[in-house]
């Protein structure tokens, strides 16, 4: 059943990027609709980084970047104009990096980088009553004690469920997640993707999930496009199981199902 074009976020069509000779993207369709988490799967060096970063407005000056279609946040955007990004990453379009080391300073409170957070972009959660309620609200076990602690007081768990906290609330309509439980082992990275499942389709924004790792991606996401060498082989979507159609990613599902 085909989406109202209101509820989708964003449609791209036939993006190609290079860099020099090399094209790191090539014809390259995608599309994320509200309250939709779209895995992007693939081997090393398939594209996902450079499409994440295409998406954020933050590919390498070298990059040659042009596209048919880029309808984002219903606006047509030119093609190679990323113009209109520095007004809204941190508002439009959030990312939950792979490590707290990239997302937390390391010598200030996680209060007070809360604080600074929000009083900049949600400045109605910009008090210490409010933070110590969502902290509470993903998991961390005394949010008192969090607030006051410096990120090195914390397990990583813990400073990952900060991270999602501030990109969640932070009104965006995108958020980026790439590879955002890697540090983490298998038990406390399942608890984190499924509150951050829900709370996504809670806010009804759309969830970008990056990985390798194709059974987080089936674990959580509604829509899975496979890519090899920088283009899409395919888009599969969860019909009660995944389906998929081409051979390479037929065998990547059966690889995960059946892991050695």
């Amino acid at each position: 059943m085909e989406r109202d074009s209101s509820e989708i976020i964003l449609c791209i069509q036939d993006l190609n990027v290079k860099i020099g000779s090399s094209h790191i993207l090539k014809n390259f369709d995608f599309q994320i609709s509200k309250k939709e988490i779209h895995a992007l799967v693939g081997e090393s060096g398939s594209g996902k980084s450079t499409f994440a970063s295409t998406v954020l407005g933050l590919l390498n000056e070298e990059a040659s970047v042009t596209w048919k279609k880029f309808h984002i946040f219903s606006q047509d955007i030119p093609s190679g104009d990323f113009s209109l990004w520095k007004n809204w990453r941190g508002k439009r379009i959030s990312l939950i990096p792979q490590t707290a080391a990239i997302g937390l300073h390391p010598f200030l409170s996680i209060g007070s980088q809360i604080m600074e957070y929000f009083s900049l972009i949600q400045p109605e959660l910009a008090n210490q009553e409010t933070g110590i309620r969502l902290l509470k609200e993903f998991g961390l076990s005394d949010p008192d004690a969090a607030w006051k602690a410096r990120p090195h007081q914390l397990s990583g768990g813990e400073r990952q469920r900060i991270l999602i906290l501030l990109s969640v609330y932070s009104g965006a309509e995108l958020i980026l997640a790439d590879e955002p439980t890697s540090a983490l082992d298998p038990i406390t990275g399942k608890s984190i993707l499924d509150l951050l499942k829900s709370r996504v389709k809670d806010l009804g924004a759309g969830l970008l999930f990056i990985s390798h790792d194709l059974s987080s991606a089936r674990e959580l996401a509604d829509t899975i496009t496979v890519m090899r060498s920088g283009e899409k082989l395919e888009t599969v979507k969860k019909l009660g199981s995944w389906d998929p159609h081409l051979e390479y990613s037929r065998k990547l599902f059966t690889l995960d199902e059946n892991p050695a």
